[in-house]
């Protein structure tokens, strides 16, 4: 409610207050419209106003100028909520939206859109400007305009602002945005900024906090606009308009300058970058470029070349004032010129053709950077804020810029607080050192940090750490991060902030910080104590004199490295702050990363602990476990790829100790993480394996050979022992200095920097005693001796135990009674120095970690039992007894222990563990079962001892009996209480059936819980035994390496050894030396990069990079393959251009020269006589003319034209340039009759006339060529038309008639000149297409020519050429098609690299098509063939018989050439013929043109298929989605050999028939086999059992050659509607039988032919049954 009130308090909108004079009315004087762009009706506020008869008329009175201050008023908004795209249904298209006035204050807006909307803080606002209608953008430009914007504002966290409609450039944001835009919301940041009055519908809009459904579906003959659904806010701006555009741009303008003033991070000071991207635009938009450029500060302007318009024109002008040109061109005569000029650095240019241009997203953002004219340090901080450290790399952080001493230091910090991982890499790369960087003052401000995680979770563990509360702002110190670490670690680890000297450093440096701020709180100020570290760590401190000391003191710390380990620091406070990408950068820098590891295994997994017991986000927890499993696998890892490279190095980065954390190994740490796989690794392993048996070389039989060496030590010479270079990796114990080897002995030696104690082999030098005595020490001294030795005493003290406790007790302790007490108080001791002898400071915390061990436990108990039980034996009385009980059960915690003594063993210690496992899981469920056993033991007691009173023994009974019944025992005497003399108590009947019931929970539910639980757990605890038992090595190992060899009691012996050496000796551990330290570093930084560098490979390698590179490959190549594809498309239209005008040029050069011919051969009578005798007399022929041929003769009667011209080879036309076409006269007619020609004179010429072949031997042309009557002369004379029948004479007498062969020259050159005229005056048109007849394109051209010529003698001269040269127009005709499609193609050859081939290959076909004819309506129509064919040319590619069927053959052809696109040029197809025999055998019925008939009856029965397909997927539910359909198939002549076919396009892929006419169908397996099979049915239900669909095959969704079944149809009859593959009745009943409804007929409702075989379906349909009837009766 809250929200809903400030939104109306702040936000209003305006509306047009109505006032008279500002009315400004339309020509239109019954429709006034007010200048707000509203009817005068449609304001509200006029209701009460004056009626419309008294508003002033259109030109009366004085009109005031409409504005939006004076003549509108604001009120609240009522336009607020979300919208609900309706037009997409793939993704959830959810957009915030708000109604604000055009004065709405931007600081208003920028708060609803952070606060109230959730938008993110933008680190970058792209306004882009450009046109707003819609325009094509070319696929480059658009691809880079596309994914440079959206990468650049996903990348930074940028606002993309636009107007917000769906057309124009906004449209192509939104497209943007689908594409390569993020589905959040939230991360979805593109703001419209849309003027509310031009909306389409907005009144759907209007609404208080609501969810409003948008359909934006423009009217295109609307001026208003519709809001694109890809955007996720917008901004309604209202100006109290209706329709305007405009209104928007200023408040955009004052929301950009204000966002442009906010900080673009809270760490940084600069504000956030604005940059205007233009695409395309008009006028408006040069303007708008100016004012950016011009503003202060400057907004930089980023334009994509090539988007047209504006955005062109501003890159011609960048591109004109990118050279200076100021001495040929005066700026001060082109001011825009001038302007750019001096803002040309603002305006960056973006073109995506070019070949060196990068990527448009780093483009955009290095102008943005350039544009602002910004410091370098100020672009850094801004690439920051951006997180694109590759833009600070190429054009930031680049060779010769200079930096200051210590400006990158802050930039380091900023980096690191915002964890930009990338940046941190990169400053590092640059020269950053972390000992220059990292003080105790910045790592401090790096822990109290509001950065990153905001659950405080750090502030929580040093609550528990202090065990206090502490106040909100409290400032972690390094201190509490110290005791963090350690209370997180556990065990024996110190942190080095808790050490002595470092606590004395940092109280140090705060009291020389407060002594430099004596009036400051040490609290006042969040940034205490704000110890910083100068860019020149040597210069002293400003010194005090009353604090000499303290100041020495401080500038000798100032000197001195605080953080020795500064990544070591830095990758705590990564891994603390839960920053995993920070700290696995971080774990690669440094030293000891394998330790660093197996530390943040660690310390992840104790934080996960810490989540789970604070009941906090149990996410958290879980991924805080996926964190320290990376780890620890990281730790893995590095030590099997150092374990590969060096084995002894290895072992060596086990066991070294490191000073940096707390003196721990490696293996230590691993432990401690309970980082099994490490443990169990071969490398550890074989350490452990030596650790145990020391310096023994012993493989078989080693625990017999150490026994007996035990028993009879002289056997110890004969065993043999490893040398000091096979031990150099395993660390010596305490025992080697204080049995006499120390370092400053002359054996021991300084060897590379590694302190080594050399223990002497026994050679011919050394004397037998020496070498005896070296022996025996490491014999003694080996862990498993100890182990075997420890374990035989230990057997022989239960034996003397068992003895002391199944004997009578004396009085007096018996020597075996002596002998135990003596092994038990040795084992007091003994546990007590393993107290003070461990690692950690305080002795709470030593009796923590020692408490810690689970046998521990119980030897402290078994010790402390069997001292209670002593003192209580030496009393004579009662006490002794109670002792001795004390004894008995005392006893059992020594027995248990042998446990510890058998998980040495690799198959006894995995079986150990599976019983710890079951005993600490079994928790719950026993205690289930112990509510079962009391629930039934106090109700069963109660009803049988109803008069009990209380004692020990009620309690015992209560749960006794119950006991013993979970094991089997059910008392059955017992069971019924009333069967003997006893009485019965009341109630007695019930204990049986609570019995019953007991036992059946009891005994079979629970136990058997119980027993399947252990089956669980021993299941994964075999799967996992052998690794847990090389983890849990260590502890028994290390057990034995710090014990000492003498076994209880004659361990007190070893203990005095050590108080002397401990008063006389001082205690020294061996270490590492700096050579072999460093030499060891080096190693594992070698195994550290090979590891990473096998890592690379591996990820190159992997499969799923290898699919990503092939996709961007792919698409690649796919812009490639469009742009090859663009250019091919142009060339061909280039080509068409030039085919188009060379045909021209030739047709005029043909007719020129055959003009200059005829002028010649004038002057001589003889020459024409001789010419015209060429003529050969006309021969009829038996194909028909077509109608065409007969043309209007002058005197208004009618003469026919011979049906074809003999070519005739003329000059200006080559013999070779005369290729055939198909004529017209050479297709037969459907009609089967003889036609008439004409009512002319005819003489003996009757039907079927032919031409003579010339004597060229060209074949015939297609000569359709009717003399338009636009031919007439301007003068009116009459026209003289040719006759075919004329003899040569006549033709002669005719031609002297109508032109004078007297011309005189000079006529005949003026004539010359005149038709020169018309040769450059006729325009270059282009070619007509393939599908077109050539004959079209000569016979424009005569239009042409008859329009443009308006000479009588050039009129005159053109009838008498085309009266003698018909023929000779057909053959101009000929050679201009001829010659262009024959360039065409070789110019296009060398482009396709396909076999070539030529349109004039092939054979002369006809082809007839069935033409839908309405008859009543749109919807109803018939099909009738078509009049007279179409010519096209095919060549066959397929030879016959490949494709055969068992009615017809088939052939594939290809079609070269095609008349009115009747079939498609360079596409194959598939021409059928009916088979021979089946001819033969339906000759009988039709006794004349058989294939004729059955190929029209092959055609008709696919027509009535494809139709009834039609309906099919018409009527067809929603839920089934496949739509097949039939091809097209029309009717073939071939000339050749008069053949009729059929043909179809040929289909390409898996061939599959789906039923045949037999009824017969396949099992059908997936949706289109169920829909085809379906289809069967429902044709025959459909059509009332009169029609059946069968025979159903294809590839795919296309279908061809099916069978409709008509059970009317007669065999071998001649009313046979369809082809021959009708069977009838016999088809029609077999798939009534055969055919199995699926989930297709279910969904069509049809019913099963089985049960209702006598019932005849209805259908709703009715109206194709008349449609049915009738297609059948046409074909």
């Amino acid at each position: 409610q809250s929200r809903r009130s400030w939104i109306e308090d702040t936000f209003c909108k305006r509306e047009c207050a109505g006032i008279g004079i500002c009315l400004s009315f339309a020509s239109i004087p019954l429709t006034p419209r007010c200048c707000c762009g509203r009817l005068v009706g449609e304001h509200t506020l006029l209701e009460t106003g004056p009626s419309m008869s008294s508003w002033p008329g259109p030109g009366t009175g004085q009109q005031e100028e409409w504005s939006v201050e004076c003549h509108t008023q604001t009120s609240a908004t009522d336009a607020y909520g979300t919208i609900d795209f309706q037009d997409s249904a793939g993704r959830n298209c959810h957009a915030k939206y708000v109604r604000v006035a055009v004065d709405a204050k931007a600081e208003a807006l920028l708060q609803l859109m952070r606060s109230e909307w959730q938008m993110e803080r933008p680190k970058l606002l792209l306004t882009v400007h450009g046109g707003t209608e819609n325009f094509p953008l070319p696929l480059k430009v658009r691809q880079a305009f596309s994914k440079g914007l959206i990468t650049a504002a996903q990348s930074t966290g940028a606002w993309i602002l636009t107007d917000g409609i769906n057309t124009g450039v906004s449209r192509y944001v939104g497209e943007a945005v689908k594409k390569y835009g993020t589905h959040d919301l939230r991360k979805r940041n593109a703001v419209g900024v849309t003027p509310w009055g031009v909306i389409d519908n907005h009144s759907d809009l209007i609404g208080r906090d609501v969810l409003r459904p948008y359909q934006p579906l423009g009217n295109p003959l609307s001026k208003r606009v519709c809001l694109n659904g890809l955007h996720s806010h917008f901004l309604l701006v209202d100006d109290g308009t209706l329709g305007k555009h405009g209104c928007q741009l200023g408040l955009r303008r004052k929301l950009e300058r204000h966002i442009q003033l906010q900080k673009i991070h809270p760490r940084l000071n600069q504000g956030v970058p604005v940059v205007c991207v233009v695409v395309e635009g008009g006028p408006d938009i040069v303007s708008m470029v100016l004012e950016y450029v011009s503003s202060v500060p400057p907004m930089p302007v980023f334009v994509f070349e090539g988007s047209g318009r504006a955005a062109d024109l501003l890159a011609f002008l960048h591109k004109q004032t990118a050279i200076d040109r100021c001495g040929a061109l005066t700026w001060e005569n082109h001011p825009i010129l001038a302007h750019f000029y001096l803002y040309k650095t603002q305006i960056t240019i973006f073109d995506s053709e070019s070949e060196d241009q990068q990527e448009a997203d780093c483009a955009i953002l290095t102008a943005t950077l350039k544009g602002t004219k910004t410091s370098p340090g100020e672009q850094l901080s801004t690439a920051l804020a951006w997180d694109r450290a590759d833009i600070a790399k190429k054009h930031i952080l680049v060779y010769g810029q200079h930096w200051q001493v210590g400006s990158l230091e802050q930039a380091m910090l900023d980096a690191l607080v915002m964890d930009r991982v990338g940046f941190v890499k990169l400053l590092i790369d640059n020269g950053m050192t972390m000992n220059r960087f990292l003080t105790v003052s910045r790592l401090e401000e790096l822990y109290n940090t509001q950065q990153g995680p905001t659950d405080n979770f750090l502030h929580l563990l040093v609550e528990d750490v202090k065990q206090t509360h502490i106040p909100k702002g409290y400032r972690v110190s390094l201190i509490d991060v110290g005791q963090v670490i350690e209370y997180l670690i556990g065990g024996a680890y110190r942190s080095t902030y808790t050490r002595k000297h470092f606590r004395a450093h940092y109280n140090l440096l705060y009291a020389h910080y407060c002594t430099l701020h004596p009036h400051q709180s040490p609290n006042s100020s969040p940034s205490r104590p704000p110890f910083f570290r100068t860019a020149q760590p040597y210069k002293r401190k400003v010194s005090l004199r009353d604090l000499k000391v303290a100041q020495q003191q401080s500038s000798e710390l100032g000197d001195s490295p605080l953080f020795v380990y500064n990544f070591n620091d830095l990758f705590v406070w990564a891994v603390l702050q839960r920053r995993q990408q920070m700290a696995l950068f971080l774990w690669q820098h440094g030293e000891e990363a394998m330790a660093r590891a197996t530390v943040a295994c660690k310390l992840y997994r104790a934080m996960a602990y810490e989540f789970q017991q604070s009941n906090m986000d149990d996410t958290t927890a879980e991924q805080l476990k996926t964190y320290s499993m990376d780890f620890g696998q990281l730790a893995v890892d590095v030590l099997d790829r150092a374990f590969r490279q060096n084995e002894r190095m290895a072992m060596k980065l086990l066991t070294s100790e490191m000073e940096a954390w707390s003196h721990f190994t490696c293996l230590q740490m691993a432990v401690s993480s309970r980082l099994r796989p490490f443990v169990s690794h071969s490398c550890t392993q074989m350490l452990l394996t030596d650790l145990w048996t020391g310096r023994l070389n012993m493989r078989k039989n080693s625990w017999f050979k150490i026994i007996l060496s035990i028993l009879m030590p002289p056997a110890i010479l004969l065993l043999e022992f490893k040398s000091q270079a096979e031990m150099s990796h395993v660390p010596q114990s305490q025992e080697a200095l204080q049995f006499g080897w120390d370092t400053g002995r002359p054996e021991a030696a300084q060897e590379g920097g590694h302190t080594v104690v050399k223990v002497p082999k026994c050679t011919p030098y050394t004397s037998l005693p020496e070498c005896q005595s070296f022996q025996l020490y490491d014999f003694y001294t080996a862990p498993v001796v100890k182990f075997w030795f420890h374990t035989m005493s230990y057997l022989a003290f239960l034996m003397l135990f068992s003895y002391t406790v199944l004997v009578k007790m004396e009085d007096r302790p018996s020597t075996q009674e002596w002998l135990v007490i003596a092994y038990i108080i040795s084992t007091a001791v003994e546990k007590t120095r393993e107290v003070f002898m461990s690692v950690p400071r305080k002795p709470s915390q030593k009796l923590k970690v020692w408490f810690g061990e689970y046998w521990n436990v119980t030897d402290f108990l078994a010790i402390v039992l069997f001292l209670v039980g002593l003192g209580l034996r030496w009393d004579s009385g009662s006490y002794r007894t109670a002792g001795r009980i004390t004894y008995c059960l005392d006893i059992i915690f020594w027995y248990v222990r042998v446990l510890d003594l058998l998980a040495v063993n690799q198959h006894a210690g995995a079986y150990l563990t599976m019983i710890t496992k079951m005993t600490s899981n079994m928790f719950y469920i026993v205690v289930m079962m112990a509510i079962v056993l009391l629930s039934f033991g106090v109700s069963r007691k109660a009803i049988l001892s109803p008069d009990e009173a209380l004692s020990w023994s009620l309690l015992r009974d209560v749960v006794n009996q119950p006991y013993w019944m979970m094991f089997g025992e059910v008392y059955a005497g017992e069971i019924d209480t009333c069967a003997g003399d006893t009485p019965c108590v009341p109630g007695a009947f019930l204990t049986p059936f609570l019995q019953a019931v007991y036992l059946f929970f009891q005994y079979i539910i629970m136990v058997n819980i119980l027993i399947a639980f252990f089956n669980n757990i021993y299941f994964d605890m075999k799967s996992i035994s052998n690794k847990l038992w090389k983890y849990n090595r260590y502890r028994y190992i290390m057990t034995y390496q710090e014990k000492p060899w003498l076994p209880p009691p004659l361990i007190i012996l070893s203990h005095m050894t050590l108080c002397v050496t401990a008063i006389y000796r001082k205690h020294r551990e061996l270490y590492l030396g700096q050579e072999d330290l460093k030499r060891l570093h080096e190693f594992e930084e070698r195994c550290l990069m090979s590891y990473f560098h096998e890592k690379n490979q591996d990820v190159l390698c992997s499969q799923i990079n290898r699919v990503r590179a092939t996709a961007e490959r792919a698409e690649e190549m796919g812009v490639v393959m469009g742009e090859v594809s663009d250019r091919v498309h142009f060339i061909q239209d280039t080509l068409q251009v030039l085919d188009s005008q060379l045909g021209q040029l030739q047709d005029l050069s043909a007719l020129a020269v055959d003009t200059l011919t005829l002028l010649s051969a004038s002057d001589s009578l003889q020459q024409e006589e001789a010419r015209l005798g060429h003529c050969r007399p006309i021969t009829p022929s038996r194909h028909h003319v077509p109608h065409s041929w007969t043309l209007p003769h002058g005197g208004g009667g009618s003469v026919d034209i011979m049906p074809c011209h003999t070519p005739r080879a003329y000059r200006s036309t080559p013999p070779s340039l005369l290729w055939g076409h198909t004529s017209r006269s050479q297709r037969p007619s459907l009609e089967w009759h003889t036609g008439v020609w004409g009512a002319g004179d005819h003489g003996g010429q009757g039907t079927g006339e032919c031409c003579v072949p010339s004597r060229c031997g060209s074949p015939p042309y297609p000569s359709a060529w009717a003399i338009d009557s636009s031919l007439e002369p301007p003068h009116g004379k009459p026209r003289v038309c040719c006759d075919p029948e004329m003899s040569m004479e006549e033709e002669g007498e005719e031609f002297g008639k109508s032109f004078d062969v007297n011309v005189s020259r000079a006529s005949s050159r003026a004539f010359l000149n005149n038709l020169m005229r018309l040769a450059h005056t006729i325009p270059f048109t282009p070619v007509s297409t393939m599908g077109k007849s050539s004959a079209n394109h000569v016979k424009g051209t005569v239009l042409d020519v008859s329009i443009i010529l308006d000479s009588p003698s050039v009129w005159l001269f053109l009838q008498t050429v085309l009266k003698f040269n018909v023929a000779m127009l057909v053959e101009i005709d000929c050679f201009c098609f001829g010659c262009i499609q024959k360039h065409a193609i070789a110019s296009l050859i060398p482009i396709f690299p396909v076999v070539s081939w030529s349109l004039a290959v092939g054979e002369e076909v006809s082809v007839y098509s069935l033409e839908e004819v309405e008859v009543a309506g749109p919807e109803s129509s018939i099909s009738s063939w078509s009049s007279q064919g179409l010519s096209a040319v095919l060549q066959p590619l397929s030879s016959e018989g490949c494709l055969d069927g068992g009615l017809r053959r088939a052939t594939l052809v290809l079609c070269t050439w095609a008349e009115r696109d009747v079939l498609r040029v360079g596409c194959v197809y598939v021409v059928k013929a009916i088979q021979p025999d089946v001819v033969r055998t339906w000759q009988r019925v039709f006794h004349s043109d058989t294939p004729l008939q059955l190929c029209l009856r092959e055609i008709q029965q696919q027509r009535a298929a494809q139709k009834l397909m039609h309906v099919f997927n018409q009527v067809k539910p929603e839920n089934m989605p496949h739509s097949p359909r039939f091809l097209d198939m029309s009717l073939l002549h071939w000339h050749s050999d008069g053949q009729w076919l059929t043909i179809e396009r040929n289909m390409t892929g898996d061939f599959r028939k789906y039923n045949n006419n037999t009824g017969e169908e396949i099992a059908p397996c997936c949706g289109m086999e169920e829909t085809l099979l379906a289809f069967s049915h429902w044709t025959y239900q459909y059509s009332c059992r009169e029609l059946l669909v069968l025979d159903l095959q294809g590839v795919g969704s296309e279908l061809t050659d099916p069978s409709v079944i008509r059970a009317e149809d007669k065999r071998y009859s001649d009313d046979m509607v369809f082809g021959p593959s009708n069977l009838g009745d016999a088809a029609i009943h077999s798939f009534v039988i055969k055919h199995t409804c699926n989930s297709c007929c279910e969904n069509l409702g049809l019913a099963d032919l089985r049960r209702s075989t006598d019932i005849h379906g209805k259908t709703e349909h009715r109206s194709f049954e008349k449609e049915s009837g009738l297609i059948m009766t046409r074909m």
